[in-house]
């Protein structure tokens, strides 16, 4: 029996709603597969991004681990100055641990593997620089910026530990877009701990603290007249000045006094004593400026300039001794 003309109009338009909707779902299912694509490529991309930088700062934190190791292994054939150096550079190094893995902080990772690194470098960072600053106080050496506060229980077991459960966090990006891998974290330090090295630094012959200091330098005012060693000549002045330079020779911080006595040795001056007192930084120095003391034409004096709170250096002496003589006035 023959459609009616209204029947074929329907079936044509059930058919043209069939591929519209068939259009529109393979639109939609178009849309949704590179929406997808996209998100894979954006998660690989911070996947492998997180992954370099992490990495670099995972090297970081193994070659700190390694040479502190080593100078706590070895650290006892090296002078005072060379190892509190070699210990500072580390210091230096792990301070800028806390900052870099805070910033890896975001984007938001899978597992939270970078939320993990960053707490683990904030430890690992405070027992480091913990473990520093107990080397240097042992060692009396001056202490590296950051070095003061303590990490609540031991250092080394921090580190073990941190290092123990990193190593089995950093897997979670493996199988994820990108599979980026991270690098492990090394514990050397804390085997050198364990083993006694420490101990041994203190018994260290060459790393033994010897408090040393001396005069440097005396510069007298007015400038003297020519004389023999011991002996300064100045022209008929009212006062006269000693300005000394004293040097600290060994690698800690040194309190000094500075004593200069003036006694007459004849009926012309008056005695006098200065006494001041500075703290003068490791292999570092102080001048000491002076208040002038009175003086008369024709005077003689023995002027002695003492510095003390250490023995003498090898190459300094701790105390001067002249002779001031003061030329006569020229008026008859």
């Amino acid at each position: 029996m023959a459609r009616s003309r209204a029947q074929r109009r329907r079936v044509s338009l059930g058919v043209l709603a069939v591929l519209v909707v068939t259009f529109l779902v393979l639109v939609f299912a178009r849309d949704v597969s590179h929406a997808a694509h996209n998100a894979t490529t954006a998660r690989r991309s911070e996947d492998l991004s997180f992954a370099s930088l992490a990495n670099t700062l995972l090297t970081s934190e193994n070659q700190v681990d390694a040479r502190l190791a080593y100078l706590l292994a070895h650290g006892g054939g090296l002078t005072r100055p060379v190892l509190g150096a070699r210990l500072g550079q580390l210091g230096q190094v792990v301070t800028a641990w806390p900052g870099e893995g805070r910033r890896l902080r975001l984007p938001h990772l899978a597992h939270d593997v970078n939320v993990e690194l960053d707490d683990l470098t904030q430890t690992r960072a405070a027992a480091t620089l913990d473990l520093i600053g107990t080397v240097e106080r042992a060692l009396r050496l001056p202490l590296t910026p950051g070095t003061g506060v303590a990490v609540a229980g031991n250092p080394a077991d921090a580190l073990r530990a941190t290092s123990l459960l990193w190593n089995q966090d950093r897997f979670a990006l493996v199988r994820e877009p990108g599979h980026a891998h991270l690098l492990a974290t090394s514990a050397q330090t804390p085997g050198a701990v364990k083993a006694g090295e420490l101990a041994a630094l203190e018994r260290s012959r060459r790393l033994a603290l010897v408090r040393a200091i001396g005069i440097a330098a005396v510069r007298v005012v007015p400038a003297p007249l020519p004389a023999p060693a011991g002996t300064v000549v100045v022209p008929p002045v009212s006062r006269v000045t000693f300005d000394v330079s004293v040097a600290n020779l060994a690698d800690v911080v040194q309190p000094v006094t500075l004593t200069l006595s003036v006694t007459p040795l004849n009926a012309l001056g008056s005695p006098s004593t200065q006494r001041v007192r500075a703290t003068l930084a490791p292999l570092g120095g102080w001048a000491f400026s002076l208040t002038p003391f009175a003086t008369a034409p024709s005077e003689r004096a023995r002027v002695v300039v003492r510095v003390s709170g250490a023995p003498a250096g090898s190459s300094l002496p701790i105390v001067e001794t002249y002779t001031l003589v003061l030329s006569p006035s020229g008026v008859g």
